[in-house]
């Protein structure tokens, strides 16, 4: 691993690849190959996952997705589907056959999902089973795509349960790329705490990854659960600001994670 700018000052440090927790999930919205790469070159260690958002590789040329995806891979970075590409696959009987493109394209994992278009909750938990003998890493998202079609919280306690024990890898919390009137959020994008205290009743928060597209989200959610928490939604060209989030290196966080660190240092050198 290279050397770091201004590596003279203390960093926090965190959880190294392959992580168990503390994931950062990448939406890819159509990004090119030379782009991709571009991006990777700064930010790939702190990348876990990196889905091909909703089904806009579905427009890509097929060898230009492949290479890309092999890209990714080669920085020990998961690749999935977005769950919309999985919707429409099963709505025509061809789960299977996506399953089967995926692994020949060189992705490791899949996104499941029930967003826009139903499917049963047993139906889903036979697909995460279907993934996982298939050789698929299985993240489970749970949640709708309009406001009006959402779940209350007891619900969405119980579906994320219930993909939990089918063997989903994580389970993803709906708030869209917009971060607004889905999942846990409000109208104008702020959590409802009220409704995530449902949500997560009896849930360990290390196997859920909460969608966050937006900076105080990510706050949020940070100083709730920790460094270490999942976060899904983020744009690739906000890894870098994440990550800093993450170890107090930016002031929306810096009294949360840095000084921890920071004051360690200080007392070893015998300055406090």
């Amino acid at each position: 691993m290279s050397e770091k700018a201004f590596s003279f000052l203390p960093m926090p440090e965190r959880s190294s690849k392959p992580r168990k927790n503390g994931l950062t999930m990448c939406l890819d919205q159509g990004m090119g190959l030379t782009y991709t790469e571009d991006q990777l070159s700064i930010c790939s260690e702190y990348v876990d996952v990196w889905k091909l958002g909703w089904a806009t590789a579905q427009l890509q040329p097929k060898e230009i997705v492949s290479k890309k995806v092999e890209l990714i891979r080669n920085h020990d970075i998961s690749v999935c589907n977005g769950g919309t590409l999985l919707e429409l696959s099963e709505h025509q009987g061809k789960a299977e056959q996506l399953f089967s493109e995926l692994l020949d394209l060189g992705c490791d994992s899949t996104e499941i999902s029930s967003g826009s278009l139903d499917i049963d909750s047993d139906r889903v938990a036979e697909l995460i089973s279907l993934a996982n003998k298939m050789g698929l890493r299985v993240f489970c998202e749970v949640g709708k795509k309009l406001p009006e079609d959402d779940y209350e919280g007891k619900e969405y306690n119980r579906l994320l349960e219930k993909f939990i024990g089918a063997g989903a890898d994580k389970v993803i919390l709906e708030a869209r790329e917009s971060g607004v009137s889905v999942g846990i959020m409000d109208d104008q994008g702020n959590p409802r705490e009220a409704k995530m205290s449902d949500v997560l009743e009896g849930i360990d928060p290390n196997n859920v990854i909460f969608e966050a597209p937006r900076k105080a989200q990510q706050i949020f959610f940070l100083r709730q659960f920790g460094p270490e928490a999942n976060l899904g939604n983020i744009h690739p060209t906000d890894v870098i600001s994440v990550e800093t989030l993450r170890r107090g290196l930016r002031g929306d966080t810096i009294n949360d994670f840095y000084f921890v660190i920071g004051d360690r240092h200080l007392k070893k050198q015998g300055r406090k």
